[in-house]
């Protein structure tokens, strides 16, 4: 079964990617022009959420397929996967902090993924 889970995890994770490239979560407000010259933009929550919760349900799918050596070092590969795939959408889609909130998130995860290998080797 655990081929399974990583095949749909994989699937869920690129899913979420591709549609925040084919569909950015950012809406053209109606015809709004703002005295700087640009077109008012606003924040879809619909797509936002199923791109970010796609790519969060992927990658924890994706790490039931492998067998890590401790709880911190799932938990920090999930948090660098998931913080990942979290800022390119928030990159692409120009969302500063939905990018930044992904880079926070796999910088959190690299130092939790490094403190179980260091605890792991340790004792």
């Amino acid at each position: 079964m655990k081929a399974g889970e990583e095949l749909l995890g994989l699937v869920l994770y690129l899913s979420g990617i591709l549609l925040a490239v084919v569909r950015p979560p950012v809406d053209r407000m109606a015809c709004m022009t703002v005295p700087g010259g640009k077109v008012a933009e606003a924040v879809n929550p619909f797509f936002l959420t199923a791109e970010v919760g796609l790519v969060l349900a992927g990658s924890v799918l994706l790490s039931a397929g492998h067998n890590f050596k401790s709880g911190f070092t799932k938990l920090g590969w999930i948090g660098v996967a998931s913080g990942l795939g979290v800022a390119f959408v928030g990159g692409y889609s120009g969302l500063r902090a939905v990018f930044l909130f992904g880079v926070l998130l796999a910088t959190l995860g690299l130092v939790l993924y490094k403190l179980g290998g260091m605890r792991n080797a340790n004792g």
